[in-house]
């Protein structure tokens, strides 16, 4: 690939998330030379038109400057892309941006990891349209808590249902007062037992659908746990516990004694779940987590995913010439 490289050059970082699609431009000194985000409603594996990929890319190129055979390497973070059966869609989606170049692409949360670690070792916990714990060892293994049959219900869809089946149980107490209502206004239902009814009827919506709006709500129950609601502080308590858990699991493969531990996403990014995260103990022998600010965004480490794919050190001053981009600092 280095043959093909001049002054030109430049790679592309593709973050395709469940709620919006990111484009970033940047030659290989480092200069973010273009970035681009659209929203979009529809999930990577169901989408079947790829002519809006490649008009978006087209956009991020015309902004850069620069011309498509100056793109040399493409590197796309997909939610979704879980395992090998979905490399076929997810190889798809990368050949619709409609560039010639050499192409990776990976689960989202590995670019989000390049990006909050700026490539170093650590645990990235990602909790916000979904959920996963993703390491990186000091010797360079990458291993999920998907790996050891681990969940961890913490994604914004799950802290919302459990919310709601909390209160419709008959849990709530007086100092749920402002989420219940808060839970009418956002349902636009007049009492819990409207509610509940609509609830039965599993809201007139197909399963994605509901997904998508509950989600929706989760940021409700992330902010009444931080004002102390005890629903909402159980149910945050509980996806913490499982988060827990599953960084003990990864945090075995390494040397340690310090392993570095970031975040992703709107779930892990509030400040109830921040807190936790910082405070988060490690219970393996001779290990500690230490807590570590987001550096890039995961726009930037699919860019830091391209440079590495093409042979090129990175570093810490690649890291920082993409920091001085707004488009890639958190």
């Amino acid at each position: 690939m280095l043959e093909k490289i001049n002054a030109d050059s430049v790679v592309a970082g593709v973050d395709m998330g469940g709620t919006n699609v990111r484009i970033m431009i940047a030659d290989l000194a480092g200069r973010v030379r273009a970035f681009i985000k659209k929203e979009t409603d529809e999930l990577p594996r169901k989408r079947t038109e790829t002519e809006p990929l490649a008009a978006l890319m087209r956009e991020a190129i015309q902004e850069a400057a620069c011309e498509p055979e100056d793109v040399v390497f493409l590197a796309i973070g997909i939610v979704g892309l879980d395992n090998e059966s979905d490399k076929s869609w997810a190889e798809r989606l990368a050949a619709g941006f409609g560039l010639s170049c050499p192409s990776r692409v990976v689960n989202d949360a590995v670019i989000a990891h390049r990006g909050a670690l700026a490539g170093g070792s650590g645990i990235l916990v990602a909790s916000g349209t979904g959920s996963i714990l993703l390491a990186h060892t000091e010797h360079g293994k990458w291993l999920r808590n998907y790996d050891f049959g681990h969940y961890a219900a913490s994604a914004a869809r799950f802290l919302a249902y459990q919310a709601v089946y909390d209160v419709l149980a008959g849990r709530e107490t007086p100092d749920d007062g402002v989420l219940v209502r808060d839970m009418l206004r956002f349902f636009r239902t007049p009492s819990l037992r409207d509610l509940t009814e609509a609830a039965s009827r599993s809201f007139s919506l197909d399963r994605e659908r509901r997904d998508r709006l509950f989600g929706l709500f989760a940021p409700i129950v992330t902010r009444e746990a931080e004002a102390g609601s005890p629903i909402a502080v159980r149910v945050c308590e509980d996806a913490l516990r499982q988060i827990g858990v599953g960084a003990d699991l990864l945090a075995s493969f390494f040397a340690g004694p310090d392993i570095p531990i970031s975040q992703t996403g709107s779930v892990a990014g509030s400040d109830y779940f921040l807190n936790g995260l910082q405070e988060l103990a490690c219970a393996q022998p001779g290990r500690r987590f230490v807590w570590t600010e987001p550096r890039l965004t995961p726009a930037a480490g699919a860019v830091l995913i391209a440079y590495e794919s093409l042979g090129l050190s990175f570093g810490d001053s690649m890291a920082e010439a993409l920091e001085s981009s707004p488009h890639a600092r958190l």
